[in-house]
């Protein structure tokens, strides 16, 4: 129920859907309620909810057709790729509410194509690390790094739930400072569905980065990171 009080029933009921949206509730594309709906639900009148849905949509959240109803709008978070900036910094930096969840930190021994991109014998001791990105709450990318083990980095894995690029540079002095990244696309499957509940042969955008952490051509860190399509784009800026 809407009480009135110091905001009114239509900016309560704009806040209630906005963070439905932002919790997950719904996916990209859903069909929202219908307005008698959101009418009996909470007692209001139509001009009330359709008010409401007015402001959702000048705001990108939703989008109206006319004989079908009301539909989550696909929107996407843009990050720059102009500057050397961790992922809990940059969405800060814009506001928003990062977090990682279920990070995993083991060695093992490098793989082929890892041991070539960070040039080490194959099978040398690397750092893996996998975590789960949300912003918001929503669950928005999986990342899986990999880091030489020049440096001794803790394997407790809570400590990784933060900032990787700050606990590497408190903790050993160590700053990217140049980086080689590669872009391309893919579709989820098992594994991201789970982790990131999106759907099956849903697109994602896939980010390979190569970090280096001084002038020579021996990379220190390679992740790959996989973001749901939908939510997430990256951009540039030319200039002539």
């Amino acid at each position: 129920m809407l009480k009135k009080g110091n905001t009114t029933l239509t900016e309560q009921l704009v806040n209630i859907i906005k963070e439905e949206i932002e919790q997950g509730l719904y996916d990209v594309y859903d069909m929202l309620p219908r307005e008698i709906d959101y009418q009996k639900k909470y007692n209001i009148s139509r001009i009330t909810v359709r008010a409401a849905m007015n402001e959702l949509q000048n705001l990108g959240y939703i989008e109206r057709i006319k004989g079908k109803g009301t539909f989550i709008k696909k929107t996407r978070i843009s990050e720059p790729l102009l500057k050397i900036e961790s992922f809990t910094e940059e969405m800060k930096n814009r506001g928003l509410i990062p977090d990682t969840k279920d990070a995993s930190i083991q060695i093992i021994g490098a793989s082929k194509k890892c041991s070539e991109i960070l040039k080490v014998a194959p099978n040398s001791p690397v750092y893996k690390l996998t975590r789960i990105r949300l912003i918001n709450n929503i669950p928005i990318a999986f990342f899986t790094t990999y880091l030489k083990s020049d440096y001794s980095l803790t394997l407790d894995s809570n400590v990784y739930n933060n900032s990787l690029y700050k606990y590497l540079d408190n903790t050993h002095n160590i700053s990217i400072q140049r980086v080689k990244q590669y872009i391309s696309v893919g579709l989820a499957k098992d594994e991201m569905v789970q982790m990131l509940k999106c759907k099956e042969n849903e697109p994602i955008l896939i980010l390979k980065r190569i970090g280096f952490i001084d002038d020579s051509e021996k990379p220190y860190e390679y992740t790959i990171a996989k973001y749901i399509g939908s939510k997430y784009e990256y951009y540039f800026e030319l200039k002539k």
